[in-house]
């Protein structure tokens, strides 16, 4: 008697058989081929198994969520130099536990860029208030300026500096949150700002 291959019975089991040797196939096992249906039904519950587990494939949106969590951390453009973070220094006794708002203060070959980020009470939202300043001349100040707030790439909101370089955002707060300074030469200064969704959870938990 004639007895099919195990690539045979699997490619019958998926349907990717031509249908003259589908008949051919399916008359061997009415004729009681003991061999060929155990290779059958072994193929079988692979393809039950394997239909099984497609139903576990989580939703798109979630895969996009936990890559951008994954992804590489933002960096700073080159050129820009860290001076203070709050977050480096240690909390002052008696106000421990409480959220406070974080400092930073960055320089470039151009500019000293003072920001002061903070969570609101809301929980999910932050509030940045900053400051951009030359370096050197008689007038320091900065009017103008194009910042923009961006979620890696994507825009979230844009301002200019006023008279005094100050500019303020408050936005919905993510990990993955940046700043960019437009400069002449056409090349922004790109200043992660780390921990904004942290903050504002624990802003949150307190309340």
């Amino acid at each position: 008697m004639k007895h099919f291959s195990e690539e045979s019975w699997s490619d019958f089991v998926r349907n990717v058989v031509p249908e003259n040797t589908r008949m051919e196939m399916q008359q061997h096992i009415d004729s009681g081929c003991k061999k060929c249906i155990a290779s059958l039904q072994v193929w079988q519950n692979v393809v039950a198994i394997t239909a099984e587990e497609s139903a576990f494939t989580p939703p798109a949106d979630v895969i996009r969520i936990v890559k951008s969590q994954l992804a590489p951390p933002m960096q700073a453009s080159s050129g820009v130099r860290l001076l203070f973070d709050s977050n480096l220094q240690p909390v002052t006794a008696g106000i421990r536990g409480s959220i406070a708002a974080t400092q930073f203060l960055y320089e470039t070959d151009d500019y000293f860029i003072d920001l002061r980020l903070e969570p609101r009470r809301e929980g999910d939202r932050a509030s940045l208030v900053g400051q951009i300043l030359k370096r050197a001349g008689k007038d320091r100040t900065t009017q103008g300026v194009t910042v923009r707030l961006q979620e890696r790439q994507l825009p979230i909101a844009r301002t200019s500096t006023n008279q005094l370089g100050e500019f303020q955002f408050e936005f919905a707060a993510t990990t993955q949150v940046c700043l960019a300074i437009s400069q002449d030469s056409g090349h922004d200064i790109i200043l992660p700002l780390y921990g904004v969704a942290q903050e504002s959870k624990e802003r949150k938990d307190l309340d």
